[in-house]
């Protein structure tokens, strides 16, 4: 537990405490008051004291001290994201596998046998990071084969999330040198490119 949600349980009774812990294990409320050691004489009684206990107010902050936590960290912070789309771009084939030439056989004249092969390195085998760049690994008649994520694709979701692609500049000439500028879709042109053509727009004399 953290400090705050330590600090919201230690405000709780035993079986408040008990019966918290066993709904947030997957317990149902009139489970997790038995489980605790509620005294209720019926399944009725018991319902309504688990209920009273999950309602009181401490309970309720301690609960959802705790919910907030798992949805934290079961979410994939920005931080993470930019670091495995970052592992993506800059590893390749080559820092996944080695590749050799074997002696398989010898042929009926005694030459022998070559084939290409490769294999994963083990280094990789001991590195999540490194397998998490394997998309796909299948085995068919061909052999092994292995796909990777697209570096590629990787630094374009990159470029995306921290904002390189620059706004793109107007072209405030006439195509068809007709001095007759052709319509704009406002809604599709960033901030920076409607500031500029607003500026443009006052610097020209007025009619």
């Amino acid at each position: 537990m953290t400090p705050e949600q330590k600090a919201l349980f230690d405000q709780l009774t035993e079986l408040q405490q008990r019966t918290a812990i066993n709904v947030l294990a997957g317990m149902t409320q009139r489970q997790g008051y038995y489980a605790a050691g509620g005294k209720a004489q019926n399944d009725g009684a018991a319902d309504s004291s688990a209920y009273e206990i999950m309602s009181n107010p401490q309970v309720v902050a301690f609960m959802d001290a705790m919910k907030e936590a798992a949805v934290t960290e079961a979410v994939m912070s920005r931080t993470e994201a930019l670091e495995r789309l970052s592992n993506f771009a800059r590893t390749d084939l080559k820092d996944l596998v080695e590749f050799g030439q074997y002696e398989l056989v010898q042929d009926d004249d005694g030459n022998p046998v070559i084939q290409s092969s490769w294999k994963i390195k083990d280094s990789v085998l001991q590195d999540p990071m490194k397998l998490a760049v394997i998309s796909e690994l299948t085995a068919g008649r061909d052999g092994i084969k292995i796909k990777t994520h697209s570096p590629l694709t990787a630094i374009k979701q990159l470029a995306d999330m921290q904002g390189w692609d620059s706004p793109r500049k107007l072209d405030h000439s006439s195509s068809d040198r007709s001095m007759s500028p052709k319509g704009i879709d406002a809604s599709k042109l960033s901030t920076a490119a409607l500031a500029e053509l607003l500026a443009a727009a006052d610097e020209s004399p007025a009619d």
